[in-house]
């Protein structure tokens, strides 16, 4: 299918090793040819849902680029969903992936390959949530176990495109904790909600006040890194959120021009927004052992422009025992404001 947005679809099927068809489409650049491409981005969908959930998003990246890029994008079908052939009950999404690993070597060769996100949860129960016209948010519940009467609920944004299964791991544990946890791919969402028009700060603030309407509660959001400049915005201007846990790098998540109205520097810099959060609970935490974990100047900035109660960390490795520390505190210091 031709399109004068800079890109191309192909509609085709891919066989598994058990001779299951799966129904996919590629978008790429306008024009450019399968031996020019550098980069295949495959986004797989959680199941249940279908390629219909994720295709806006392969979109959107193409259309970023250009018709010159040198990125292509995979949306397909897991089996026994969509029109991917396939029975109810049958998980072997493990032979999906092979497939499409396997045909991504037969076209492109030497390819720089990733997916984005994984196939199946064990604990998690996939939503998908309408907010504004055309923005959906796919999201995780993990149901809390041995739970107080009233659970606290847990936002937790993932890095974008990564909703990984260290991710889903986490989400886990802490509804064994006794939380009710709903994890999300944030750039999952904000390729939704940009593909009608760009975003501002109001539209960002507007879906989140629908979305804590979803939740049993008011939430805390764990924002992992590039999410926490998503985590900071939507504390900013929701005052349901209860408090904030913001890990690594920010400022960078706010930065892509084809999902954000960033044309004025000033409407996303973080520290005009830190007052709004000021009598909640705000912790910053530096992971020194990811790439993307945030830099002194970055943290140092943001913590000395944030008020009380707050706190900054800095740890090797975020785990368990310190997510849990961490959202006892946030409770204790805004249990006074839900009095």
């Amino acid at each position: 299918m031709s399109s004068s947005l800079s890109y191309i679809e192909e509609d085709f099927g891919i066989l598994t090793d058990d001779d299951l068809y799966l129904d996919c489409v590629l978008i790429k650049p306008e024009n450019m040819k399968d031996t020019d491409l550098r980069i295949l981005r495959v986004w797989v969908p959680k199941y249940p849902l279908t390629k219909s959930s994720i295709i806006n998003c392969a979109r959107q990246e193409v259309k970023s680029y250009g018709s010159s890029g040198k990125i292509a994008h995979l949306v397909f079908d897991l089996r026994a969903t969509g029109d991917s052939d396939g029975t109810m009950g049958d998980y072997n999404f493990q032979l999906d992936l092979h497939a499409v690993k396997e045909w991504a070597k037969e076209r492109f060769g030497r390819i720089n390959f990733s997916f984005l996100g994984t196939p199946y949860s064990k604990e998690g129960q996939v939503n998908l949530w309408p907010l504004r016209p055309g923005s959906v948010l796919e999201s995780y519940y993990y149901k809390p176990r041995n739970a107080s009467i009233s659970p606290t609920t847990v936002l937790y944004l993932s890095t974008y495109s990564n909703f990984s299964r260290a991710d889903d791991t986490l989400c886990t544990n802490l509804a064994q904790a006794g939380y009710h946890v709903y994890g999300l791919d944030p750039l999952r969402y904000l390729l939704h909600a940009s593909s009608i028009r760009r975003l501002k700060p109001e539209y960002l603030w507007e879906d989140m006040q629908i979305l804590t309407q979803m939740l049993p509660s008011e939430p805390i959001i764990i924002s992992q890194p590039l999410a926490s400049g998503l985590g900071i915005m939507w504390t900013s201007g929701v005052q349901k959120v209860r408090g904030l846990i913001a890990i690594g790098r920010a400022k960078a998540g706010l930065s892509p021009k084809h999902i954000f109205h960033n044309n004025n520097p000033y409407s996303f810099l973080l520290n005009r927004y830190l007052d709004d959060i000021a009598g909640r609970p705000f912790t910053l935490v530096m992971h020194k052992e990811n790439s993307l974990g945030g830099d002194e100047d970055e943290m140092n900035a943001l913590f000395q422009t944030s008020k009380e109660p707050h706190r900054l960390e800095r740890v090797r490795r975020v785990t368990l025992d310190l997510l849990l520390t961490l959202l006892k505190w946030t409770e204790e210091k805004s249990t006074f404001d839900l009095l």
